[in-house]
């Protein structure tokens, strides 16, 4: 079977068509001014908090406030033991670990008045309250858990050979080592067998994210975004894009120089496959897509 992602963006609105032996099989639409929250990282502000309940609101710059709860900030461990025992479902694997739309939080008030702030001032406010501990990238054949704040190195237990086990904790290590990294890092089940390459790359492009969040943390003021969700395409690519597209057709020069880079990024192999469409004709009129919507 073939399978081609052909994108059609003007800066308003970006489409996205997924052709399997040159049929479509799905459209997706987004809206530029519908993009939501869902998936940002903010570093905010305390406004109120909620003993009674174990939580608080954060202001996070949105015309209404945040809400966390303090099981959201520092509950983590068990999520993590689920990923390295390869339990896929109970820890929300297959999902992208940024997402949830939480805040950094910059509290103002005294150390003992803030919920699950183990006292550490005002920068462990910043690093516990956001929940970013845990970064994953969600393609079909996600290999790690990438968690920059916890010190904890782990393989899943469903690998069950010795030496894979020790080969991929090596190649962490290494990494590691490399970047002067103490954070975490899960390998998961998919990781086994996996070029050291594919590992590697996973860890790079996390340790980028992590380092860019990191230097808005700290250079922004609350309240402000330090991170933001990626676009349709972006969450395509880092989705569905595997060796099985023979193609990614992009109609403008920008958004064709943004995948580009994102490919190289998380799938530098496939980099070669996008290619930008320069024909006057309306790309989903050349592709039949246009025809397959007004059907509907």
């Amino acid at each position: 079977m073939t399978k081609e992602m052909i994108v059609s963006s003007n800066g308003h609105e970006t489409m996205v068509a997924i052709l399997e032996d040159d049929l479509v099989a799905e459209v997706f639409v987004e809206r530029e001014r519908q993009r939501g929250v869902v998936g940002n990282v903010y570093k905010g502000r305390v406004s109120k908090v909620l003993p009674g309940m174990q939580s608080s609101f954060i202001e996070i710059g949105l015309e209404r406030d945040g809400f966390l709860y303090v099981a959201e900030v520092i509950d983590t461990l068990e999520e993590f033991e689920k990923l390295e025992s390869g339990d896929e479902e109970g820890a929300g694997a297959g999902t992208n670990r940024v997402p949830r739309g939480t805040a950094a939080a910059e509290d103002r008030r005294p150390a003992e008045g803030r919920p699950g702030d183990p006292g550490t001032g005002r920068q462990g406010a910043a690093r516990h309250q956001g929940r970013t501990p845990d970064l994953a990238r969600h393609d079909a054949r996600p290999v790690s858990v990438f968690m920059p704040t916890v010190d904890h190195v782990g393989v899943s237990r469903k690998i069950e050979s010795r030496e894979e086990r020790a080969r991929l904790r090596g190649i962490v290590r290494e990494f590691r080592e490399a970047h002067g990294f103490t954070g975490g890092v899960i390998i998961r089940t998919a990781a086994a067998g996996r070029p050291k390459e594919d590992i590697i790359s996973d860890l790079d492009a996390f340790h980028l994210i992590w380092t860019d969040i990191r230097h808005k943390m700290e250079s922004s003021r609350a309240p402000a975004v330090v991170y933001r969700e990626q676009s349709l395409i972006g969450k395509l690519l880092r989705d569905l894009l595997t060796d099985e597209f023979q193609a990614v057709r992009i109609d403008t020069a920008q958004e064709y120089q943004r995948v580009v880079d994102l490919v190289q990024r998380i799938l530098p192999n496939l980099a070669p496959k996008v290619k930008l469409y320069s024909k006057p004709f309306p790309i989903f009129e050349e592709y039949g897509v246009q025809a397959e919507i007004d059907k509907r």
